[in-house]
């Protein structure tokens, strides 16, 4: 007898990939238990698992950076002051660096990360968490299904006071713009490739753009309530802001630019976090 529950919770983090660098990603969570009836008539107290499994996951997985550290590139070494220090010099010359609180990763026993081998993993770490008469629990990850444009971002909030203040996190995102009322795929496509596989800093907390190997890279640091944080990534993948990048400030500034970029037409942004929650910002410039 199998009890299943359909996306149970949505999970997200960034990873790094070997190629590609740091990126943002969202996945649904789907679970299903196997086991046989108690005497209730029932494999298990649904209710109670599926807290257990979301806190775990709330724990371990949602909002860390996660690292393929089976990867022969990746470094992982603690610091005096407890925190640890990621390292990877990637094929191109360029290097990605990450100081944070051990919280803020998920160690990962991959060369490369993908949905299928995270939830395989998961399932080892949380068999110990379910109820004795359950004989096993399949877990599954996958990407919404994104009908227009998407990106990936990654990015940092220090004044949050819950897992958002990581300077590493991220999102895989929709985004819905209007021009004069009819959504505009143009404009949505154009500004999905602005931010492909992008990270959103803050100029607040730019350290510097440093050159290693003949790459640029940008250098940004802040301390939060869950301690100090620190990230050198690829100056090609970074995106400028004058403000915390909340979704709230994302779909200001996307209204903003585009309304300058088209005066006269009115610029409606739906811009998303992740699956199913966002912002909207209008915004007009007379010609």
């Amino acid at each position: 007898m199998k009890l299943f529950v359909k996306n149970l919770t949505h999970v997200d983090l960034s990873y790094f990939c070997p190629e590609q660098g740091v990126l943002g990603e969202s996945w649904h969570t789907d679970v299903i238990l196997d086991g046989g009836l108690n005497d209730e008539s029932m494999i298990c107290d649904f209710s109670i698992v599926k807290k257990q499994i979301k806190k775990w996951l709330d724990d371990n997985i949602d909002h860390t950076l996660a690292l393929p550290m089976s990867h022969a590139k990746s470094t992982l070494r603690a610091m005096e002051d407890g925190r640890l220090h990621y390292l990877f010099e990637q094929e191109d010359g360029y290097t990605f660096e990450c100081e944070a609180p051990e919280q803020a990763y998920c160690s990962l026993p991959f060369e490369r990360i993908t949905p299928d081998q995270v939830a395989q993993w998961v399932e080892t770490q949380i068999v110990d968490l379910l109820p004795a008469d359950i004989e096993s629990v399949k877990v599954r990850f996958y990407k919404e299904n994104i009908d227009g444009s998407e990106y990936q971002y990654t990015h940092g909030l220090k004044k949050h006071g819950g897992n958002c203040q990581r300077i590493a996190h991220g999102h895989r995102s929709t985004i819905e713009i209007y021009r004069n009322g009819d959504r505009d795929s143009s404009l949505e496509q154009d500004w999905a490739k602005r931010w492909e596989d992008i990270y959103l800093g803050t100029n607040e907390d730019l350290l510097g753009i440093i050159e290693n190997n003949g790459k640029r890279h940008h250098h940004f640091a802040y301390v939060s309530m869950q301690g100090k944080f620190e990230l050198k990534t690829r100056s090609d993948r970074v995106y400028m802001l004058d403000y915390d990048t909340t979704v709230e400030s994302l779909s200001e500034h996307v209204a903003e630019v585009l309304a300058h970029e088209n005066p006269g037409d009115q610029i409606e942004v739906h811009a998303f976090e992740g699956i199913g929650k966002g912002a909207i910002s209008v915004k007009s410039i007379n010609r």
